[in-house]
């Protein structure tokens, strides 16, 4: 709740500063601007470089960055969103839907078997993709075909930093209409 108060004030701040209070008109013709911060310049990212034939085939090297972005009003909610850029111009925007157990199946297997991840770990990230910008002529995670979510996995302990993406179509992880695309993998350079 602190945080919400917090991001609340940070808006009217932001807002007193260009002159202007939140909910006063600018100019018909023109929409209130939606707060991201960071701002996709100064996001910290990240570079993975593909580790297995899947992940070259998509993407030889992603720019990983992960953002919060504020509401519009104080009754929505803070989104994190994940962005992967594509050294080959894929680029790949999906918010956080929250996080399932790797035993969840994807039709009739396990997260952790189609991710092939440690028997320890206890969750991974589900993202709803949001946005899919592909490179002229080439594929995104699932391939020629839309990706709905996409699955994160990185380790939770100290260990190798590797990040293991799967793309589903169709719906989440456990869905009855899900379909898992093929694992990726990538190692942070």
């Amino acid at each position: 709740m602190n945080m919400r108060i917090a991001f609340v004030a940070l808006a009217f701040a932001l807002a007193a500063c260009d002159g202007q209070l939140p909910g006063t008109q600018q100019d018909s013709a023109s929409e209130a601007p939606q707060l991201d911060a960071p701002g996709a310049e100064s996001e910290p990212t990240r570079v993975f470089a593909a580790q297995n034939d899947a992940a070259r085939t998509v993407a030889p090297e992603f720019n990983v960055s992960i953002s919060t972005r504020l509401p519009d009003n104080a009754d929505g909610d803070i989104q994190e969103v994940l962005t992967l850029r594509g050294a080959n111009g894929l680029i790949i925007e999906a918010e956080v839907t929250g996080n399932v157990s790797p035993a969840t199946q994807v039709q009739g297997q396990t997260l952790r078997a189609l991710l092939n991840i440690p028997v320890e770990e206890p969750q991974v990230l589900v993202y709803r993709v949001t946005n899919e910008t592909r490179p002229q002529g080439g594929g995104g995670v699932c391939g020629q075909e839309q990706a709905a979510f996409i699955v994160v996995w990185e380790p939770s302990g100290v260990g190798e930093p590797v990040m293991k993406l799967l793309g589903l179509t169709g719906g989440q992880p456990g869905a009855a209409n899900a379909r898992g695309c093929a694992m990726l993998e990538y190692r942070r350079s």
